[in-house]
């Protein structure tokens, strides 16, 4: 038992020992792998949206309205031979970095490859191609010496190649060692083996798994960047997987056939039977099914040659353990013959022959293997995708990031809003972005006001079409909104407008005037701020919602998204809360609609809560702080803020911000005599949003904290009412 137990501890050593030793210190192995890597559809997607990134930080801000194009472009050629080629070079640096063990980092960027670059932004737009700073060279990768993984896979080759050669030699040599030993019952012995190699297998996958987890950002980090580290570990370690799994596999096997019953045959003998008996059959049924699996076959060698091989591989193994075994079953009874024959009287006396020990049913063993074989591939094949984290406990000290936040009633708290929240550059899809982030990293860096637009669409093959006969338009309606030269333009884009009959599934999605020209599903994006609001118990948000659907999908549309048990009913007649009420009592979404609202109570009329400025300055001279819709004592004040262009202009609204954001909010308050409650802006990260809610914020807090002085009380909240009904 003993050296049945070092065997699979051998095994489980010299697998990733001979791996390290074969794939990864090896030079031309390591160069293949990561010249494969590098082009995989995963990384070319995160390089290629990186590189662009960089050419806007660096000037060229009119590129986010072109980014998926720029993207695709710069994707395409990443793909190609030259860069594949160039990265088999650039490998030899890692190389370095990974067997010497080196201080320092290693980076990969463009390097040679700028000029193919170029060429695909150049192929987007000239003008903007010509505009990058020369020496323009984009950072992609950046690994340092200090690398978990790295230091891992330093510390196997630190201990030498002979463990690639010895802990094979040694785990065979303890395997034979066992079965001369075992004499007695050799099947039981080829039992054991099969279970240690494959408890070392299912281990090695286990283990994988978890390094996976640790080395490869979850989605947090984006689906994106998520999908390219896997893509680069599987590339470098994922055949270390495979190795697991046939060393799992021929485990397994040969548990099972050492478990069988004995016959005369063995199973490779009844096996061969079978086929001949199936290969001289003359029946339709069975010439049909063997038709089937003859071509089932040539498929798996078509499409999956790897995975054909080590299934032919593993039928070799099967093979050679049933005659193995066939072998020692042989020499067993021709043994105990001739023992029965020698000591038959002593025998009888005894009562019968020595009975050798019993081995176990297969009843009892196949269900057991079969549990560890799933137990084994369940974390190789288990989503890498990360579950949302449980429910956090309302805090007691905190109101979208700060505690003196809770004091502050609605009309007393800004909230940096984005405009058209949804459509983001860095999302696939939308071709006239008004953000360059998405949603998700706007909730991360402060933005808790959306303007979100819900729109009827039918999804296509290649885009969603809008529904403008459900949403009572047409495309004379919507020329008149966008204008004719980019009505001309967004069906240049996205295909003729209203054109042909819809067929499909109507859904609601957001998008901006036309789903063509960029849609995401509405449900899809309200479940992701309900799974935001789970984890963080202290933020209130607020949506502005311009319907393009009856209030009844609308309601059906956030029941589905499970956000009813977070929306709030405000009292138009009483002081507004606080944020601390609408945490505390955990109804922490506004949702106001730009149309038709009032059913259900939660979906409340905007412009009878808010007063906004007006829309369409397309220069900054051209702003305005006058009131445009709401009523004049409608108690929230919303500033809209962007240079209202078709399509929206990164730069304009860069000019904007800042300074002459301050100003304008500052003149606005002057004259409307009331606190900006809404910021809304395009492009946010330019503006200067969020600092300036929080300046306004701060401001409130020691206006509160000023007349609790004077008055001497700590509640400034009036008695407001929050109410839960749905």
């Amino acid at each position: 038992m003993l050296l049945v137990a070092l065997a699979g501890v051998l095994a489980f050593v010299a697998l990733p020992a001979v791996y390290v030793r074969t794939q990864v210190l090896d030079r031309n192995q390591l160069a293949d792998r990561v010249g494969a890597a590098v082009t995989s559809e995963q990384v070319r997607a995160v390089a290629a949206a990186r590189i662009v990134d960089e050419a806007v930080d660096s000037g060229a801000d009119e590129l986010l309205t072109a980014r998926p194009l720029a993207v695709a472009g710069v994707q395409a050629l990443l793909g190609t031979a030259v860069v594949r080629n160039l990265a088999r070079g650039i490998s030899n640096d890692a190389y370095d970095l990974l067997v010497t063990g080196e201080s320092g980092t290693y980076v990969l960027d463009l390097g040679r490859s700028t000029a193919f670059v170029l060429e695909g932004l150049r192929s987007v737009s000239p003008r903007l191609a010509d505009s990058l700073p020369e020496g323009f060279d984009p950072e992609i990768l950046r690994i340092d010496s200090n690398d978990p993984a790295l230091v891992s896979v330093r510390r196997i080759a630190d201990l030498g190649g002979w463990l690639a050669i010895v802990a094979p030699l040694g785990a065979l040599a303890a395997a034979l060692g066992a079965l001369l030993l075992g004499r007695e019952d050799r099947r039981r012995v080829l039992l054991q083996l099969g279970c240690s190699f494959a408890l070392a297998g299912a281990l090695l996958l286990f283990l994988m798994t978890i390094a996976r987890g640790a080395a490869v950002p979850g989605l947090e980090a984006g689906a994106d960047v998520s999908a390219a580290a896997g893509a680069l570990w599987d590339a470098i370690l994922g055949d270390l997987a495979i190795w697991s799994q046939t060393l799992l596999l021929v485990g397994l096997v040969t548990a099972a056939v050492a478990a069988t019953r004995r016959q005369q045959q063995g199973v490779a003998g009844r096996l061969l039977s079978t086929v001949q008996r199936v290969r001289q059959a003359t029946t339709p049924k069975v010439r049909v099914v063997r038709a089937l699996a003859l071509l089932a076959a040539a498929a798996l060698v078509a499409w999956e040659p790897a995975l054909a091989l080590r299934m032919v591989a593993i039928a070799l193994a099967v093979y050679a353990i049933s005659e193995l075994t066939a072998v020692l079953d042989q020499t067993s009874d021709r043994r105990a013959a001739k023992r029965a024959q020698a000591g038959a009287g002593g025998a009888a006396r005894a009562g019968g022959l020595r009975v050798r020990p019993r081995v176990p049913s297969p009843r009892v063993v196949v269900p057991i293997l079969a549990i560890a074989c799933a137990v084994g591939f369940a974390g190789f094949l288990t989503d890498d995708a990360p579950q949302p984290p449980a429910a956090a406990a309302v805090p007691a000290d905190g109101c979208n990031g700060s505690r003196a936040y809770c004091d502050l009633r609605l009309d007393q708290y800004a909230f940096a809003t984005t405009h058209n929240s949804f459509s983001a550059a860095q999302d696939p899809g939308w071709l006239i972005p008004n953000q360059r982030f998405g949603i998700a990293r706007q909730l991360e860096d402060g933005i808790h006001g959306f303007m979100l637009d819900v729109h009827i669409g039918v999804r296509t093959n290649k885009l969603v079409r809008t529904d403008l006969q459900a949403e009572g338009s047409d495309r004379n309606k919507v020329g008149k909104v966008l204008g004719r030269e980019n009505l001309a333009t967004a069906e240049r884009l996205g295909g003729r407008i209203g054109a042909g009959e819809l067929r499909g599934r109507r859904e609601l999605f957001l998008c901006h005037t036309l789903c063509e020209l960029g849609a995401v599903s509405a449900l899809d994006q309200l479940r992701a701020y309900r799974r935001w609001l789970t984890t963080h118990r202290d933020q209130v948000l607020l949506f502005i919602v311009e319907p393009y659907a009856p209030p009844a999908q609308i309601a059906r549309l956030f029941r589905d998204a499970g956000l009813l048990d977070e929306v709030v009913t405000l009292d138009r007649t009483a002081p507004l809360p606080t944020l601390g009420d609408l945490v505390r009592t955990d109804r922490r979404l506004i949702v106001f609609s730009e149309g038709e609202s009032g059913a259900p109570p939660w979906y409340m009329p905007a412009w009878s809560f808010i007063q906004d400025t007006p829309l369409g300055a397309e220069k900054p001279s051209e702003f305005s702080c006058r009131r445009s819709r709401g009523d004049a004592d409608s108690p929230l004040l919303l500033i809209n803020h962007w240079v209202d262009t078709f399509p929206p202009n990164p730069r304009k609204n860069r000019e904007i911000g800042g300074a002459f954001l301050t100003r304008r909010i500052e003149r606005c308050e002057r004259e409307r005599g009331m606190m900006a409650n809404l910021i809304g802006v395009d492009f946010y990260d330019r503006s200067g949003v969020v600092a300036a809610a929080r300046t306004l914020n701060e401001q409130s807090v020691r206006a509160n904290e000023r007349i609790d002085e004077q008055a001497g009380v700590g509640d400034d909240s009036g008695g407001a009412a929050v109410d839960g009904t749905q």
